[in-house]
């Protein structure tokens, strides 16, 4: 009986291996098919929100260059404001400053003349009293 049971024991513990080899490479199996459904499950939910994600952002990107437009039309309407005010305020300086111009010229004039008049005046009494110098040098000198 002790052969027997010296055949028999191995090869029940053989049987038993062979058993649970077979039973925990299914269960490997298994898990892997699982691990694998789960990671496309995941794959496909990234790659719905990565469209969704690339919808919005290309949403996003439309509505700001919607308002870089909109700004930058805004700042022309501006600019071409702006240019037609200085045009009108230039126009206004330049008559103002004809205007100032005429009026000064004819300060000018006017003033010109009397500083001429004062200028012959003060070359005439100049010219009198040149000639009195002269008189008196001249008795000035006969008398001596």
């Amino acid at each position: 009986m002790e052969i027997a049971q010296l055949i028999v024991s191995p090869a029940i513990l053989l049987g038993a291996f062979i058993f649970f080899w077979k039973e925990s490479k299914a269960g490997r199996m298994e898990l892997e098919t699982r691990l694998v459904q789960r990671m496309d499950r995941m794959e496909d939910r990234l790659g719905a929100r990565f469209v969704e994600s690339e919808a919005r952002f290309v949403a996003l990107e439309d509505k700001m260059d919607r308002r870089f437009i909109a700004t930058d039309a805004r700042i022309v309407a501006l600019e071409t404001k702006m240019d037609k005010r200085f045009v009108t305020l230039e126009d206004k300086m330049d008559k103002r400053f004809v205007a100032l111009e005429d009026k000064m010229d004819k300060r000018f004039v006017a003033l010109e003349d009397k500083m001429n008049e004062r200028i012959v005046s003060l070359e005439d009494k100049m010219d009198v009293r040149v000639g009195r110098l002269e008189g008196v040098l001249i008795t000035q000198q006969e008398a001596s």
